[in-house]
């Protein structure tokens, strides 16, 4: 310890009496450079939130006179005097900071140490904390997270609760759908920021049920005598997801398989119609009720005109085109079960003897149709059709906004083409708005306040500020011979200048200029004006030409008929043909008389852009020669169907296949299909209604052939062929003619 320390340290609280002659007094000899100790305090402690203006006041040696302090310790400084602060916000997760440096007095040196401990916030959960959503809706909820405080910057939030994901940092979203049953569902999380603050959160979400809504059909016909096998599909239109099953307690029917309405035996005419009614479910907790009236006449007083019930049209987008189904045809008036003859078909759907539709593949944009006839077991019969509307797949997409150390609430912006950005709605006080960036820091793409995103990719955009506040300037819109009104808008940053909402009759809008005449600076629609002054913005017009409106005049090219020119001034659909040409069926429309222009669809929309001139394009009819009677046989054989089956197997379909294989191989254009029914008993052959019913199967098992022969002939690229169908009973008792589910005469 020097002379002069411990002097300090002996005169600290007591009085020294120092007895000594003059002689005796001896003058210390000149000091070398001291140390100087470091007094208290050499530690301290704050949390994350308050670490930006953390100070403390750095002692020495009271002894030492005028010391001056310094560091080189990143992320402090120090005064001369000692006041030790941050420069900026200290994350918990890098605690304890050790803060170094030197002290002097000129002479004397020393060096001194400080401890800082950082310790985290806990993060605070804000609004929402829950939320609802149905059943329909579940698979596509989501909800923002937020924290209200706590934190410094931006939160991450994330859960481990099953059905649940959090993404982009702070949007809670589902992973499939819900369940009603098992609703509440609780969330939980854990959220934290890049300064080591952490914090939990909690969401309930409540899941509500859907009301099952009853499709088609809703009633049906049958003879007392064929009540007793009376069956009706039972279907749902809205309201449920995935498989619905149908319950009923009414006497004298029942509901198997999960949708099947039957009858326990045989009906009485007298006491009908008859009402049944019940109940609907799926597994996620939707329900509903339904009801089916069921009208059963007396003998020799049958309905016959059998009638589609279910949709005649669907829509579907050209991305999801392979794969549509529509659910199977329903009927009503029909006793029994129904099969279904396509005799107008397209190569793009196929339909089964049951009434499935199904595509044959990948379809482009357009119209799509089908048609055919329908019969039961009894003879009523009737007609059906179906038309597919294929649409242009469109991609929606979201711009998220965050405040980025703002306050206040934006909503999120989807649009599925470039569209203008909401104007920014958040505030930061002594801060001003510079523009939207895709990454917090700014150092991704820029985007001036209401500026055109081209929503091509769903993406969070992050709110830039710059210290301090400037003031607004305004933009007057003049309408410059135009009518309407527009309000100034006020802005202290570049921004999207308005849509113009003027009009001005005989002209169209170009531009904005800051001359009335259009010799100033001139600003597009949408462009970003900088706001550093204020003007006046002058509509520019441009007169417009008359327009004509478009026509399309139709020719028969070599048809017969007349149809009256089409004029409108919008999409609309083409004027059904009316043309005749004998020994010919008509195809489409064309814009060259051979064919070689582009083609339009029977009834197809067009765009009347443009005038143009359609010819109507025709195929000729080949004559179908009929296929020859058993037990006469020609061609190949489809075999065996199951008993009582017109559905095709895979051992079925490989033959038909190879079928197809054969025609292409040979050439063939004119195929005639002949559909066997099973083998009869003498008694059931002298029963007609046994062998009408026979009838019907074998016409079945030629359809079902057919539909599955189209889609492999297309697939195969053969094109100019044509089917036709018949059917006969099965064969005597006893030859083995029972066993040929098909026979199939092909003619070059």
């Amino acid at each position: 310890m020097s002379w002069r320390a411990g002097l300090a340290k002996f005169a600290t609280g007591a009085v020294v009496l120092v007895l000594a002659s003059a002689a005796s007094i001896v003058a210390p000899p000149l000091a070398s450079a001291a140390t100087i100790d470091q007094f208290p305090p050499t530690s301290g402690s704050i949390d994350v939130a308050g670490s930006a203006t953390f100070s403390d006041t750095l002692m020495a040696d009271p002894v030492f006179l005028g010391v001056t302090f310094a560091t080189s310790t990143p992320g402090f400084t120090v005064t001369p005097s000692g006041v030790l602060h941050t420069t900026a916000t200290l994350s918990a997760s890098n605690s304890p900071y050790l803060v170094t440096g030197t002290d002097t007095d000129g002479s004397d040196n020393g060096t001194w140490n400080y401890s800082l401990t950082v310790t985290p916030d806990t993060i605070v959960q804000a609004a929402p904390t829950s939320g609802t959503t149905d059943v329909a809706g579940s698979a596509a909820f989501t909800s923002a997270l937020a924290a209200t405080s706590g934190f410094v910057g931006t939160v991450t939030f994330a859960t481990t609760t099953p059905g649940f994901t959090v993404t982009g940092g702070n949007v809670l979203a589902t992973t499939g759908t819900l369940s009603a049953s098992n609703s509440p569902y609780t969330v939980t999380g854990t959220d934290s920021d890049a300064y080591g603050d952490t914090g939990t959160w909690t969401y309930t979400l409540s899941v509500t049920p859907d009301t099952i809504a009853q499709g088609p059909p809703t009633s049906g016909s049958t003879s007392a005598s064929a009540s007793a096998t009376f069956t009706s599909t039972l279907t749902a239109a809205s309201g449920f997801q995935g498989a619905v099953t149908f319950a009923t307690s009414t006497s004298g029917f029942t509901v198997t398989g999960g949708d099947v309405l039957g009858t326990t035996g045989p009906l009485s005419s007298s006491n009908s119609p008859y009402t049944v009614t019940g109940t609907d479910s799926d597994a996620y907790g939707d329900t509903g009720t339904w009801t089916y009236t069921l009208t059963v006449t007396s003998p020799g007083t049958r309905t016959t005109t059998i009638t589609q019930t279910s949709p005649t049209s669907g829509t579907v987008s050209n991305t999801a085109s392979a794969t549509f189904t529509a659910a199977p045809i329903t009927v009503q008036n029909n006793s029994g079960p129904v099969t279904f003859v396509t005799t107008k078909p397209t190569p793009a759907m196929t339909v089964s003897a049951s009434g499935v539709i199904k595509t044959t593949g990948p379809l482009g944009v357009g119209t799509y149709s089908v048609s055919g006839t329908d019969s039961d077991a009894v003879g009523d019969t009737g007609t059906w059709t179906y038309t597919l509307n294929v649409t242009l797949a469109v991609l929606v997409v979201t711009v998220t906004f965050d405040a980025n150390g703002g306050t206040g609430t934006m909503k999120s912006e989807s649009a599925s083409a470039p569209t203008a950005l909401s104007l920014n709605g958040f505030s930061w006080k002594r801060h001003t708005f510079i523009d939207w960036n895709t990454a917090a820091n700014g150092s991704g793409l820029s985007y001036a306040n209401g500026a055109v995103f081209p929503f091509s990719s769903s993406t969070t955009l992050f709110a830039q500020w710059k210290s301090g506040k400037v003031p607004s300037h305004v933009i007057t819109f003049d309408a410059n011979g135009g009518t309407g009104s527009m309000a100034s808008e006020f802005h202290n940053t570049p921004t999207a200048i308005a849509e113009n909402h003027f009009r001005r009759t005989g002209y169209t809008f170009t531009n904005w200029n800051s001359s009335a005449r259009g010799t100033g600076t001139r600003y597009k629609a949408g462009a970003t004006y900088p706001f550093k002054r204020s003007t006046t913005l002058y509509a520019q017009w441009k007169k417009v030409p008359k327009k004509l409106t478009p026509v399309v005049v139709f020719i028969a090219n070599r048809g017969v008929g007349v149809m009256a020119p089409q004029k409108q001034s919008g999409p609309t659909r083409l004027t059904p043909d009316h043309f005749r040409r004998a020994g010919y069926t008509f195809v489409d429309w064309n814009t060259a008389a051979n064919g070689s222009g582009l083609s339009y669809a029977n009834g197809a929309y067009y765009s009347f852009t443009t005038s143009t001139t359609l010819f109507a394009q025709w195929k000729k009819i080949k004559k179908v020669i009929p296929p020859p009677p058993p037990p006469k046989i020609t061609g190949p054989v489809i075999r065996p169907f199951a008993v009582g089956s017109s559905t095709l197997t895979p051992q079925l379909e490989s033959q038909i296949q190879s079928v197809a294989d054969v025609i292409k191989a040979k050439g063939d254009s004119q195929i005639a299909l002949l559909g066997y029914g099973d083998k009869l008993t003498l008694s059931e052959e002298r029963n007609g209604a046994d062998t009408a019913k026979n009838v019907v199967l074998g016409r079945a098992r030629a359809q079902s052939v057919a539909s599955y022969l189209e889609g492999r002939l297309g697939a195969l690229g053969l094109k100019g062929w044509s089917i036709s169908i018949a059917a006969a009973s099965a064969a005597k008792p006893g030859s083995s003619q029972f066993e040929l589910g098909l026979v199939i005469v092909t003619l070059s």
